[in-house]
């Protein structure tokens, strides 16, 4: 694979945004610990990354295999519609990541029963998304349950802080989503609200970091707060075009 098609899948999976789904699964495990502010093992944190970032990549990958038309019209400088990634490769890819992530959150101890529905929801996003304006309620849904997931996890519980910040971070990704569907409505300005969504998507994290400065987890806070920037870079390094 030459490094101009791994930059492509990176663009596909949406690695630009890797560091805000980081940010996410550190404050899903550091806030449902029973004890607040403790820390869990390294090694959940380095497999709930990987977990998050797999079941992530599969999901936009299949999100742009189901936007194929969609994406002909309106983004031809995409993967799929230069015919770069043939689209039925893409498929077999972003499902073979989806189920590897949604694998090791079982591995690690996760619910079935969260892990199902994470996988209902992020496969009902794909597919129903560019019909549905309802459906940004499903693509908050995905964080959110992602966090939820992770909460499941042998020793860990939904503390009122940890569904205080599920909360709040479903209703900003619902209002990012809102702002990302009007991108492609006719006069709207498309580049502007372009610059606003990567913007909102990189600011991901600071909703983590409030959350955790508020129980006093101030590593973990600053960490979360480091993913801000992490993930500007990461957009930039990660876009194809």
């Amino acid at each position: 694979m030459t490094a101009s098609t791994f930059r492509l899948w990176l663009d596909l999976a949406r690695a630009g945004n890797f560091p805000s789904v980081w940010s996410n699964v550190l404050a899903a495990l550091v806030l449902s610990m029973p004890v607040a502010g403790a820390w869990p093992p390294w090694w959940l944190i380095g497999l709930g990354f990987l977990a998050g970032s797999l079941t992530y990549a599969g999901g936009t990958t299949l999100n742009d295999v189901a936007d194929a038309r969609f994406d002909l019209q309106h983004r031809p400088e995409r993967a799929i519609p230069q015919g770069r990634i043939k689209r039925m490769l893409a498929a077999w890819v972003g499902s073979a990541q989806l189920a590897l992530g949604l694998a090791l959150l079982v591995l690690a101890g996760a619910s079935y029963y969260w892990v199902i529905a994470l996988a209902a929801v992020i496969v009902l996003y794909d597919w129903l998304h560019k019909g549905w304006t309802g459906s940004v309620v499903l693509m908050a849904g995905c964080r959110g349950l992602l966090a939820v997931t992770v909460a499941s996890l042998p020793g860990h519980e939904w503390r009122p802080e940890f569904l205080g910040w599920v909360g709040a971070l479903f209703v900003y990704i619902v209002v990012l989503s809102l702002l990302a569907r009007r991108e492609y409505k006719p006069g709207a300005p498309a580049e502007k609200l372009g610059r606003w969504v990567r913007r909102m998507l990189a600011f991901i994290p600071f909703v983590d970091a409030i959350a955790l400065a508020a129980v006093s987890a101030w590593v973990p806070a600053a960490l979360c707060a480091l993913a801000v920037p992490l993930g500007k870079w990461a957009q930039r390094k990660a876009a194809s075009g």
